[in-house]
């Protein structure tokens, strides 16, 4: 458990989406901190930066066709699904922006995830670093500004 949140700690202060604390009110020098790994913006998705690509081992690949027992259908493989309460999700690339989508999931062997609504074969999705997006993604969405957004 203590790996577990010391890992997400990092990668937190990695994204410079960690903030400054309680006590703001202690004087230091915004201007002299580093710009964030990661930028959201609302119908774009998530930017990271080469650095923070690296950290969380940001790996993507194009939607394929798959063979379920004698059957082709696109498919993604397995890692590449982001599953939560409020459904399936892949990351999905447009240019430098990862883009959270919905998607619908079908049938799956041991490796691949069909998809049957939400991705076109070709799409470039995200498939390794899915739960590092999802952490930045959130922290940006619901846990506010960090120090070194510049507020």
């Amino acid at each position: 458990m203590k790996t577990l949140l010391l890992s997400l700690s990092l990668l937190l202060v990695a994204f410079g989406l960690s903030g400054c604390g309680d006590s703001h009110a202690q004087a230091h020098d915004h201007g002299a901190e580093p710009t964030p790994a990661s930028t959201y913006k609302a119908g774009h998705g998530l930017q990271l930066t080469e650095t923070g690509r690296k950290f969380i081992g940001l790996k993507t690949a194009e939607v394929a066709s798959h063979d379920f027992d004698g059957q082709e259908a696109a498919a993604v493989p397995a890692a590449a699904i982001l599953r939560t309460v409020k459904g399936d999700f892949v990351y999905v690339a447009n240019g430098e922006w990862f883009l959270r989508t919905p998607v619908t999931v079908g049938g799956a062997d041991a490796t691949h995830i069909e998809i049957k609504d939400g991705l076109y074969e070709g799409d470039t999705i995200v498939v390794k670093g899915v739960r590092g997006l999802s952490l930045a993604e959130i922290q940006a969405l619901n846990g506010g500004v960090g120090c070194a957004d510049g507020h």
